[in-house]
């Protein structure tokens, strides 16, 4: 099902190899449409109203799914994991936060669902990563308290005589604080340097082989700034993301991959691996958890315990003021997590994100987990990761009841990375385009699918509005500001993908989609791999569309 049409591939593989020689020759495109329009200003909103009013009036909100009542329990897991990721459109860059009314209480939440007790790798003997983490947050004190074990098969190709794992929280000035590491239960001295830290393993790990890594350490929870999605923001929640160690990808070319992090985009870059999460939460009573898997209760009030498969991130947010509505489909169980005051945002948001889901399912392949979460967070943007994904406020405020706003469109596209990026990976650093553009064409399938007309507004709103100029294959490197990076690799991107889609036929096209996903499902694709995927679906030429958008190729 999953397989395109496989035909012209010595004629198209022959351009591909052209596209290469033509590498550095094409003039960079005009730069100048870099400006940028805050949507909540006074004459973005007008412009808006006039635009919508010529290109007709939105049709009504498409009916609700089925809504299961959320039935009460004091520790909610519900949520999947995700990956942050700036979305092209930033509301303004106010830093208000919805006030809260002395008389709000908690309302009900989704019931925990019962998952196996014992821990069940992704295959019998699964060669992912497999993590095993047992946490107690203390919600008051905003510490985390962490036993790590980390199962690592050698699957580089060569021996091994260290390990490199990225300590993310270490990037933050007193996060981090490690207490011990083993290797294999033998007592080890690491080597740490910001977010590297480098584990000799005593001898050569040889391929196919594996080694047992424990690490405890606690988290001392930093404040979160308006740009970042981890921290604490008193009040309201504690965003848990790349909260533990985790083995950096290699590659025989670059080696250890682990990025230094820039002013736009994301650095990461993230391996498939097996989760096995235990966490215990005190401090405060009542508190709710939003997790990137279904959560099962341990036989404890304040403990859960979460497995997710096949996945590059486990997060977590947690909150004593959530409320949520959940709705659950065959390909997945939804649940939407707000603030008070926010259920008809919250639930325009979940039904939007469960047709998306069915969308996705259908356009690139079966959705990869079990559960998403959707968690309203004080954030510029939107932010993916495995099985949840958080959506900045303001988009709430702004949320208009139609499917013609922000809320909508960023959480469409934030869905979408649960397949260009959980299923499929990339290097987000260096070639940010193969996730981004395509997350930013989901969004037009999303609107084509659900309006039974064509969705010119959507181009104008999203992408034509900036003007954008610049090259699609653009780093996170190139210093380009947030304007520039999203006008090149997001609003770019997507239009190189429509004049891929108009050149090819939709058929050929669709098949590209299923082709690249099943291909590259649980393992990071290259631009190489990309276009190798697009010219065996097809023996139309696009050369030159590939020479007018990108520089390296």
């Amino acid at each position: 099902m999953f397989f395109g049409i496989l035909k012209g591939s010595i004629q198209s593989l022959s351009g591909a190899e052209r596209r290469r020689r033509a590498a550095f020759r094409v003039p960079h495109p005009s730069t100048t449409g870099s400006k940028t329009i805050a949507f909540r200003s006074g004459t973005g909103i007008f412009l808006l109203i006039v635009l919508f009013l010529l290109t007709g009036c939105a049709p009504p909100t498409p009916p609700a799914l089925p809504t299961t009542e959320p039935t009460p329990f004091r520790l909610v897991t519900d949520a999947p994991n995700a990956t942050p990721s700036s979305t092209p459109f930033r509301p303004s860059a106010s830093t208000r936060i919805p006030t809260l009314k002395p008389t709000d209480t908690a309302a009900p939440n989704p019931t925990d669902i019962p998952i196996a007790a014992t821990w069940t790798p992704a295959a019998e003997e699964s060669l992912y990563p497999q993590y095993t983490l047992i946490a107690e947050l203390d919600y008051a004190a905003r510490t985390l308290e962490v036993e790590e074990t980390i199962l690592y098969t050698n699957q580089t190709g060569i021996p091994l005589d260290m390990l490199v794992l990225v300590i993310e929280a270490n990037r933050w000035g007193n996060c981090f604080n490690l207490e011990s590491v083993t290797v294999n239960r033998f007592g080890a001295t690491p080597d740490i340097n910001g977010a590297r830290m480098e584990i000799p393993l005593g001898m050569s790990l040889q391929t196919n082989k594996s080694v047992t890594l424990e690490i405890a350490y606690t988290l001392n929870i930093p404040a979160k700034s308006h740009e970042e999605v981890f921290g604490y923001l008193s009040g309201y929640q504690i965003n848990l993301v790349n909260w533990y160690p985790f083995v950096a990808p290699y590659t025989h070319r670059g080696g250890w991959i682990l990025h230094e992090p820039s002013g736009v985009g994301e650095h990461l870059v993230y391996e498939a691996a097996d989760f096995d999460v235990r966490l215990k939460v005190t401090g405060e009573d009542d508190l709710i958890v939003a997790a990137s898997a279904l959560g099962a209760s341990t036989g404890s009030a304040t403990e859960m315990r979460y497995q997710l498969k096949g996945a590059r991130t486990f997060v977590f947010s947690v909150s004593s003021i959530f409320r949520s509505q959940t709705e659950a489909s065959e390909q997945a169980r939804v649940t939407s997590f707000f603030y008070p005051d926010y259920e008809e945002a919250g639930q325009g948001i979940l039904d939007a994100a469960s047709r998306a889901i069915s969308i996705y399912s259908d356009r690139y392949a079966p959705y990869p987990y079990e559960s998403l979460s959707i968690v309203q967070t004080h954030l510029p943007d939107g932010m993916e990761y495995d099985g949840l994904i958080f959506m900045g406020s303001e988009f709430y405020d702004d949320y208009n009841g139609t499917l013609k706003n922000n809320l909508i469109s960023i959480g469409v596209h934030e869905v979408s990375h649960q397949w260009w990026f959980g299923l499929v990976g990339s290097d987000q650093a260096l070639e940010p385009w193969l996730d981004e553009a395509l997350a930013l064409y989901s969004e037009r399938i999303f609107y084509e699918t659900v309006y039974p007309y064509p969705v010119n507004w959507w181009w104008r709103f999203r992408v034509d509005w900036f003007s954008p100029a610049g090259w699609v294959d653009t780093t996170i490197y190139d210093g380009y500001d947030f304007r520039g990076y999203t006008d090149a690799v997001y609003l770019r991107g997507a239009k190189f993908l429509e004049e891929i889609r108009t050149r090819i036929g939709d058929k050929a096209f669709n098949a590209f989609l299923q082709d690249y996903a099943a291909t590259y499902t649980h393992s990071r694709a290259t631009a190489d791999d990309f276009f190798m995927t697009l010219d065996r679906n097809t023996n139309v030429d696009y050369d030159d569309i590939v020479e007018a958008y990108f520089l390296h190729r």
